[in-house]
């Protein structure tokens, strides 16, 4: 216990910086009439620059650190430091040799842009700049495809949901993979030529012998099932 009574903890047991009461020069104590933080660390509030606390955070000391040290702090970060982002140090974005706190973009592709524009396979350049469409922040691989035109070619359930990419996007095409490959027939070549799969399908109702609209198999093979 302090002279004046109250529990020292943490700094304040070792220097006697005590909200509510210090040793004086003479080993005297000093009651102050608040018990705030600032009280006694003003200055530092004031000449703190990485981030500037005055004009952006309240001087409340406590609310983001402890009695212990001022760093690490306890900061609440508005943008959620999750995934990959949890190991990031704070000058990874904050960049020096003058860190932007207030305000800094938050937006994925403000810090990602390099990364979507040298991404080869495939090509970013035709897809939106909303990085979460497809990832996750806990790493760029696996993607969640959430751009796969599912509806055309579903590639999340049955037989297809085993492939990788390039079974179908060959690398040696190129880049873009878009439109490459969609073609149910495009792939199923060999025992579902077109002559053979229109004598299966003599008696479907409505099976279009001869050119089918493309995809047309998924109306009834939704799963890539027979």
């Amino acid at each position: 216990m302090g002279r004046c009574g109250l529990r020292l903890v943490g700094l304040v047991a070792l220097t006697a910086w005590l909200p509510a009461c210090q040793l004086t020069r003479d080993d005297r104590v000093e009651v102050h009439a608040s018990d705030q933080c600032a009280v006694c660390h003003l200055p530092e509030y004031e000449a703190t620059t990485s981030p500037v606390h005055e004009g952006l955070y309240p001087p409340v000391c406590q609310t983001c650190h402890l009695v212990d040290a001022w760093v690490p702090s306890t900061l609440v970060h508005e943008w959620p430091l999750v995934g990959a982002h949890a190991s990031v140090a704070c000058a990874g974005c904050h960049v020096p040799p003058e860190p932007v706190y207030a305000g800094l973009p938050s937006e994925c592709v403000d810090c990602h842009r390099d990364d979507y524009d040298a991404s080869p396979y495939p090509g970013h350049g035709t897809f939106p700049l909303t990085c979460m469409d497809c990832h996750t922040t806990d790493g760029w691989s696996p993607a969640l495809g959430a751009t796969h035109p599912e509806s055309a070619f579903p590639i999340r359930s049955g037989a297809h949901s085993r492939f990788t990419c390039f079974d179908c996007h060959d690398i040696a095409l190129g880049p873009s993979t878009g439109g490459m490959n969609t073609d149910c027939i495009g792939c199923h070549t060999g025992e579902h030529t077109r002559s053979r799969m229109d004598r299966k399908h003599d008696e479907v109702r409505d099976y279009p012998a001869g050119d089918a609209p493309p995809n047309f198999c998924l109306d009834c093979h939704p799963r890539g099932r027979h």
